[in-house]
């Protein structure tokens, strides 16, 4: 009689398993068509047990937010409900929408694709990836636009009805786009991934945009971790340029070292014009006048340096002393410079160079291309580099991504070419295991392995979990984390 409530409570007496199961097919086509989560939801409190309506069910949980709570509950009904049953969708494609400022006029404009390189680097690397690893991608569908950075235009995109039948949007990359597709997203529980950002502020008051790199917040959380397991002594110095970024990341990372009992010295903000401040303030000595019994003592010692002093005053008066530094040997445990300015790099690894000691220091990969420190310095100095675009060089996968690049730019491979290669790599990996369901993909999945960078780690996150950090050793750069 279409009764359903009446049919679920008659279908939870039935205690022979091959009747229960001979009766799916007729409940199967009734539950089918019932389009309200709240409904299912309900049923599903009610009759725990219910095959087909724990299917259905599910199937309507995976298109929500996937937080904690969700997924646990994914989890239980996967114990009963077949994953290829509850992972299946009407839709029989995967749609993807790449929202990038283009800005394209015409093929004969060089202006346009001299300066646009980065954004048609990034795209090149997305089809190189689609076109040249195997995986299950007959199912996936790309569309492409141009943005050209204007709002309206994004508007226009969104009215035109073009992203009604999207899975998943990569972009937009800049300010007022972002809020716009941000909100669509919300409304249509659509996933947005933006590929180049480490601004957390995308991914706030959203759940479903996602950030491909890690947020300026889990760069520093990852790098405290990282000198937590690395560093006995826990005094640490801290120094940052004084911006938003540079300030967020000390900040952060100041939190969760003090969380781990670290003792902060001091943590200072430095502009560029008193960079010199870094070298000063490690390097700086005072004179120790040495008394004739611990002059007799130290006269001995090789490594000691005795240097003979003249009295201000009294130009007769003669005195023995050492040097000291004002931070004494050994007392630092470790120095984080949160900027990649050129001239913080080289005015730190200048003071740790000079030092009698080697205090430890944490970084970023950019110094790697300052000719003003030597890779002696790097290997020799207790150096470590936070790097979220570390990758092999040098394997197959590698050199064939780097020779079709140069073929066709006359460039050398650029770092986002490899970006774009990462994230499509990604989205057909998860793509290849869950189908349409990208979102439960990225949730459920542990390391996501890349072609030749680090990976992507999600879980309850909506920014990149994997931060690596590299040290150079016998003149090469391997992982350290």
């Amino acid at each position: 009689f279409n009764n359903i409530n009446n049919a679920l409570e008659y279908f939870s007496k039935i205690k022979e398993k091959s009747i229960n199961e001979s009766l799916h097919i007729f409940l199967d086509s009734k539950i089918k068509k019932i389009n309200s989560f709240s409904v299912l939801k309900e049923w599903n409190e009610v009759y725990p047990s219910n095959l087909v309506v724990a299917k259905y069910y599910g199937r309507k949980l995976l298109k929500e937010y996937l937080d904690e709570e969700t997924l646990k509950e994914i989890k239980n009904l996967l114990e009963f409900v077949p994953k290829n049953e509850l992972f299946q969708s009407e839709k029989k494609t995967f749609n993807i929408a790449i929202l990038l400022p283009f800005l394209y006029s015409s093929i004969e404009n060089n202006y346009f694709i001299r300066n646009n390189s980065f954004i048609l680097d990034l795209y090149a690397g997305i089809n190189y990836a689609f076109k040249n690893f195997e995986g299950k991608k007959t199912n996936i569908i790309i569309n492409s636009f141009d943005t050209k950075r204007d709002p309206d235009v994004v508007r226009e995109i969104i009215n035109s009805g073009d992203l009604s039948d999207i899975d998943l949007i990569i972009g937009p990359l800049y300010g007022k786009p972002i809020e716009i597709i941000k909100q669509f997203c919300l409304e249509n529980k659509v996933l947005m991934i933006n590929p180049l950002s480490n601004n957390s502020l995308i991914i706030q008051d959203n759940n479903y945009s996602l950030l491909f790199q890690p947020s300026l917040e889990t760069i520093a959380k990852k790098a405290a971790s990282y000198a937590s397991s690395k560093f006995e002594n826990k005094n640490a110095i801290i120094f940052y340029e004084n911006n938003y970024q540079d300030s967020l990341l000390a900040s952060t990372y100041i939190n969760h070292l003090e969380e781990d009992s670290f003792n902060i010295i001091y943590s200072k903000s430095v502009s560029l014009e008193d960079s010199r401040l870094i070298l000063d303030s490690l390097s700086s000595t005072f004179e120790e006048i040495l008394n004739d019994s611990v002059y007799d003592t130290l006269i001995n010692v090789s490594d000691i340096i005795i240097k003979d002093g003249r009295g201000i005053d009294n130009l007769d008066t003669m005195y023995k002393y050492v040097d000291r530094f004002y931070i004494g040997n050994d007392s630092i445990g470790h120095v984080f410079v949160s900027s990649k300015n050129s001239l913080f790099a080289s005015n730190v690894i200048s003071a740790i160079d000079i030092r009698e000691d080697t205090i430890p220091v944490i970084g970023f990969d950019d110094w790697l291309d300052y000719d003003l420190i030597s890779v002696d310095q790097f290997e020799n100095l207790n150096i470590s580099m936070i790097s979220p675009s570390y990758h092999i060089s040098g394997d197959n996968t590698y050199d064939h991504m780097k020779s079709y690049f140069i073929n066709n730019t006359g460039r050398n491979i650029s770092q986002n070419f490899i970006y774009g290669v990462e994230l499509m790599y990604m989205i057909m990996r998860i793509n290849d295991t869950y189908n349409n369901f990208f979102q439960f993909g990225i949730r459920n999945e542990k390391i996501i392995p890349g072609v030749v960078g680090s990976g992507s780690l999600y879980e309850k996150f909506n920014d990149n979990q994997v931060v690596p950090i590299i040290r150079v050793k016998n003149s090469e750069i391997s992982l350290d984390n």
